[in-house]
């Protein structure tokens, strides 16, 4: 559990340092340039990965296997230039604080429903007065920070 929590709390650094850099640019490039270059990087470093791994690339070659494994990773990828472009936008229009903030907040009412409904084969956990509390005063919390 700690280390999960660990690991989270990295990804909320790299989302933060990511969106401002890429903000940074973005205000003396295009978004479409600031998304192309990371992901050009990243195919190149993924690509050298699979190429220099016999073990993972046998693990990605064990994907084209599964029922649809392929077609959902495809629109994971279509949904992280999604994530990309909306993170940059966001930094730009209304800085990293209030962008993360209101992120989270959807995040955690995606979720919400998720988790009520079993989709993407979660375990079923009903929504609770407790939880819909809690997206409250998340969305309190937001507002509170966007006061100046």
């Amino acid at each position: 559990m700690v280390i999960g929590a660990l690991i989270a709390l990295m990804a909320g650094v790299f989302i933060s340092v990511q969106g401002s850099l890429n903000a940074m640019v973005g205000t003396q490039a295009s978004v479409g340039a600031v998304i192309s270059l990371p992901v050009l990087v990243q195919v190149v470093i993924y690509s050298l990965w699979v190429t220099l791994s016999k073990g993972f690339r046998s693990e990605v070659l064990e994907i084209f296997e599964m029922n649809y494994g392929i077609y959902l990773l495809i629109i994971s990828a279509i949904l992280g230039i999604g994530i990309m472009v909306t993170m940059t936008l966001s930094f730009m229009k209304i800085g990293p604080l209030l962008a993360l903030a209101l992120v989270v907040f959807s995040q955690l009412g995606i979720s919400l429903v998720i988790e009520h409904f079993g989709y993407f084969g979660t375990p079923v956990t009903p929504v609770s007065w407790i939880r819909l509390a809690g997206l409250a005063l998340m969305l309190l919390g937001t507002f509170l920070f966007a006061q100046k």
